[in-house]
């Protein structure tokens, strides 16, 4: 029952980080995109566009928090982990899972609180474009949650000594 639970899971995790990693990829085409033809606009053209750069913020905002719950789900952030390798595995799983729970915490208080600020935000409109701001701020609990998913799946596998690839979990 525990192993199905885990690789029902980790396969969400992994579905979720695949249609988050071409988002993301798509956001920064589209920043690149609307940036250049800001530039070009502005420059050539002396016709500014009133409403790139804002959209291109918005871009930017949603790929930082989309790429950073691809850089969680492929463990690429930076973390100082020398110590480990040296303490009896029952200590080094169960600092590996205080150090999990420590990240989930801090993601249910992104939940919590970029939910209050979207709420809070929807009659605001945004200057050129006059969408409402709360569309940019639901990347927060929305990036959260796409976290925290993640977060679960790499706490289950702490209980495992080998994670899919049959490497030890890093």
């Amino acid at each position: 029952m525990m192993n199905r639970t885990l690789l029902s899971i980790e396969r969400a995790s992994s579905l979720i980080n695949t249609i988050v990693k071409h988002m993301a990829g798509f956001l920064t085409g589209a920043m690149a995109i609307l940036v250049f033809l800001q530039v070009l606009f502005r420059y050539v053209f002396d016709a500014p566009l009133d409403w790139s750069e804002e959209m291109a913020t918005f871009a930017f905002a949603w790929m930082c928090l989309l790429g950073a719950s691809v850089g969680l789900y492929l463990e690429e952030h930076p973390r100082l982990d020398i110590f480990l390798g040296f303490l009896p595995p029952l200590v080094e799983k169960f600092i590996r899972l205080l150090i999990l729970m420590a990240i989930g915490f801090m993601l249910a208080v992104l939940f919590v609180y970029g939910l209050s600020l979207t709420t809070t935000m929807k009659m605001q409109k945004t200057a050129a474009l006059g969408y409402s701001v709360s569309f940019v701020y639901v990347v927060l609990p929305l990036s959260a949650i796409i976290m925290l998913i993640h977060i679960v799946s790499k706490a289950l596998s702490v209980f495992r000594n080998t994670d899919e690839e049959g490497e030890k979990w890093r």
